[in-house]
């Protein structure tokens, strides 16, 4: 009888280790033993993926409504001449910024449609990458456009930010 006791308890601590590898590795699975910083980054990846899914969406649409209506939008940048100093700081609210023009000048349709006075600046990174910007607005003084800016991502587009420029200007007599 003792033999068969020590038979039975091998096959029990077997199939009680199988049930607890298995537990394990599911529970493995569903991150429940992952490090909090990085279940928070992988959800932040995941809100950001979504965010660009959203605004590849948004573009697609925008794209088709506006070739429908209107092929060839014009809008081309405009000088902004400021009072001011030899060397200037111009403070533009940028509301996009694509590297595709095309894309630019429907976005700037857009917000031309919406009412505000839209120009596009074409700007190139240090690796010889060009960017378009769309910009709703110039001003001459930082904080009147930080102003501008808080008013605008409450009402309008919560992810438009301020890109300064220095521009000469040369001395009237």
């Amino acid at each position: 009888m003792m033999h068969n006791f020590k038979y039975h308890k091998k096959r029990y601590i077997l199939g009680i280790s199988l049930i607890v590898l298995l537990l394990f590795f599911v529970l493995f699975r569903r991150g429940v033993f992952e490090n909090k910083a990085l279940k928070m980054a992988k959800y932040w990846d995941q809100q950001g993926r979504l965010r660009t899914a959203d605004s590849v969406k948004r573009a697609v649409k925008v794209t088709k409504v506006y070739k429908e209506n209107d092929p060839d939008p014009e809008v081309k940048l405009e000088d902004k001449e400021l009072p001011g100093e030899d060397s200037v700081n111009i403070y533009y609210i940028i509301v996009g910024s694509f590297a595709n023009s095309e894309n630019a000048k429907i976005a700037a349709k857009q917000y031309k449609n919406d009412g505000y006075s839209t120009s596009i600046i074409s700007t190139t990174d240090r690796k010889g990458n060009k960017t378009e910007l769309v910009t709703v607005k110039a001003f001459g003084n930082h904080d009147e456009a930080t102003s501008y800016l808080r008013d605008l991502q409450k009402e309008e587009n919560a992810s438009a930010w301020i890109y300064s420029q220095t521009k000469n200007q040369s001395l009237k007599k």
